[in-house]
């Protein structure tokens, strides 16, 4: 029998929230998929922004958590195209996670992007606590799928 998090340490349950991971590196996704589903949460992976497009064609998470730094499209680049929708789906809060730092000082657009940023190793304290308070957070949503 497979015990949640809920269950014990106190960790945040999101059990009926769906929360896309998007990062090119397995043990990132590999990581954050284990600690999301031991929450509760279903968890999409996304190798890739084009595999997350895939995933947001099919149905709007309740939250993304995404790589700032990917080949071909950026975290950025992602959020920007989803953020750029005319329907509420934009809405989606997201939280960008990177090995590089400096990438946040950089890049003014990761303030308009994304709701929250953490550096790799993340702080799973700390993660858990915002990925709960943006899952909790009033928002407008349409959970019908995005237009291409």
């Amino acid at each position: 029998m497979v015990r949640l998090a809920a269950d014990r340490f106190g960790f945040p349950d999101f059990t009926g929230r769906t929360i896309l991971v998007v990062d090119d590196h397995d043990d990132s996704l590999d990581f954050l998929f284990e600690l999301l589903t031991f929450c509760g949460a279903e968890v999409l992976r996304a190798p890739s922004a084009a595999h997350a497009r895939a995933h947001l064609h099919r149905r709007a998470p309740d939250l993304i958590v995404c790589d700032f730094r990917m080949p071909r499209e950026t975290g950025v680049e992602l959020m920007r195209w989803l953020r750029l929708h005319d329907d509420t789906s934009g809405n989606i809060p997201a939280i960008a996670v990177t090995a590089y730092p400096g990438d946040f000082l950089r890049q003014r657009d990761v303030a308009h992007a994304f709701d929250a940023h953490f550096e790799k190793p993340i702080d799973t304290p700390r993660f858990l606590g915002i990925a709960e308070t943006l899952l909790l957070r009033p928002r407008p949503r349409d959970p019908a799928r995005l237009a291409g």
